[in-house]
């Protein structure tokens, strides 16, 4: 069995992947021990680095956890019943059915469990590290300091949190008892299982340590990389970071809006919606206020050629990691399946679209057979100015995230607010307003309806529905997930604490 510590090197060096700044590109020529790694400023960079690069992998974010098995989970995908039918595809057919302790399943659900704390390990030992040194250590002192701490506790807890999310029952339900562990220092030894309140509060503790931390730096010194797409994501713009280039590319880095946001999510999850729409205002005022987050025009994504089209809707992203592979690792993950079977068609699409087939969502993030346009491979080089900075991106929150926190909270205390607030989001992606004389309950499930819409392949979905403990919908046919299904079984084997 694997040590902690052996994970956490792994983890550390994996510097296979390509990215979006020049500080991403360091090679080491050979293995770096830990005490090498830290002995200046430039380790802490590199090893920031290897995490995000964990994050972009296909065990988690690169993957599973986006377009792929997790997408699977909350059936997305119209999979073919007689591939399914395959013993090497058997792994669809099991996904899609919930069946977890078939083996191709626990394949996958052990990597995603190990990939996800051999990167929460990498987070500790990073921390620790950081925090041992004073400011000067720090070639741009006590905002850098504040950044690789701030930044690594926001993705310890984004990572516990989406654990949690997978391999524990919802609050909603109740349950509270021990289910995973919350690891916040670098060890050996056996963490002990929580209770979901306690990971939860953990959680939260994190985001707001991270959200404060990196509020200088995104809300004022460094303002500017975080006011457009553009800054946030465009590696022409690296030159104007106060710093240089490690004080770019925000919006693929945790920051100050993606840690209150998730703070949004960490509370509605835990059913204080109260709370979660106090944080949700706060992200919603860089947009209503500050205009930073706006979101994509029609213009941008109506483009003839499918190539031209910005099919991430990459404005309203507050948080994305980036894989410049993510071309040949979906294309890879469905050739698996069958070499000559390209795409997966969404699942019931029109039905999800009844009656709005004017939606940008389905009118130009679909193509005409059905499949998802948000993760094509681009073979147009005339149109790489259109997507390299927007196609290997992997969107873990959008803005339309906090109108829907906003909205469940709003339609309890103020339903015509609530209407004319999901109005705005759906105006905006080109979809039919809403009636203004829908009771709360009607408006709810079109919410939850438009939010089904929203995240078509990046994940959500499964999440969606747990967290309301409702049937999954998938456009036509609600499926029962009672008997354990929005819950996945430990791994057999939890390597990092062997």
């Amino acid at each position: 069995m694997k040590t902690y510590k052996n994970i956490l090197l792994s983890g550390l060096l994996l510097f296979s992947l390509s990215s979006c700044s020049d500080w991403f590109q360091v090679e080491p020529e050979n293995e770096i021990a830990k005490e090498d790694l830290f002995s200046s400023y430039d380790g802490y960079r590199t090893a920031l680095n290897g995490i995000y690069r964990n994050l972009s992998g296909t065990s988690l974010y690169g993957q599973d956890l986006s377009f792929g098995f997790i997408s699977l989970l909350g059936q997305n995908y119209e999979v073919p019943s007689w591939l399914a039918l395959y013993p090497e595809y058997y792994f669809l057919g099991n996904a899609i059915n919930y069946n977890y302790e078939h083996n191709n399943i626990k394949s996958i659900t052990q990597a995603i469990w190990e990939k996800a704390y051999n990167t929460i390990a990498n987070c500790n030992v990073l921390i620790q590290n950081t925090e041992a040194h004073g400011n000067d250590f720090f070639y741009e002192g006590e905002n850098e300091k504040n950044i690789l701490i701030g930044e690594a506790k926001g993705l310890r807890a984004l990572m516990h949190f989406d654990i949690l999310r997978l391999f524990a029952p919802a609050p909603v339900t109740g349950d509270d008892a021990a289910y995973v562990p919350y690891v916040t220092v670098y060890l050996t030894s056996h963490p002990t299982h929580l209770p979901t309140s306690v990971v939860l509060d953990s959680i939260i503790s994190d985001l707001k340590q991270a959200q404060r931390l990196l509020a200088y730096n995104d809300t004022l010194y460094n303002y500017k990389m975080m006011e457009s797409a553009s800054m946030r994501f465009d590696g022409n713009v690296t030159g104007t970071a106060l710093g240089g280039d490690f004080f770019a590319y925000r919006g693929t880095r945790m920051n100050y809006v993606a840690a209150t946001a998730l703070l949004a999510r960490a509370y509605q999850y835990k059913g204080d919606r109260a709370m979660a729409y106090q944080y949700a205002q706060e992200v919603y005022r860089f947009q209503s206020e500050k205009g930073w987050y706006r979101f994509t025009p029609e213009g941008n994504i109506s483009n003839t050629n499918v190539q031209y089209r910005r099919c991430k809707l990459f404005d309203d992203i507050l948080l994305a990691f980036y894989n410049t592979k993510i071309f040949d690792v979906y294309n890879d993950w469905f050739q698996s399946f069958y070499s000559s079977y390209s795409q997966f068609p969404i699942k019931n699409r029109t039905n999800l679209f009844t009656g709005d087939l004017a939606d940008f969502r389905y009118r130009y993030l679909l193509h005409e057979t059905g499949y998802s346009l948000k993760w094509v491979p681009v073979t147009d080089a005339s149109a790489l100015w259109n997507i390299q900075y927007q196609y290997p991106l992997l969107p873990v929150m959008r803005m339309s995230e906090i109108y829907y926190i906003m909205c469940e909270y709003l339609a309890e205390t103020d339903l015509p607010r609530a209407i004319n607030l999901l109005n705005t989001l759906k105006i905006a992606r080109g979809a039919a307003e809403l009636n203004t004389s829908l009771t709360k309950d009607e408006f709810l499930d079109r919410m939850y309806m438009d939010a089904t819409r929203e995240s078509i392949a990046e994940g959500q979905t499964f999440y969606l529905y747990k967290r309301l403990n409702r049937v999954m919908y998938n456009g036509e046919y609600p499926i029962d997930m009672s008997g354990g299904k929005y819950v996945i079984p430990l791994p057999d084997s939890e390597t990092i604490i062997q």
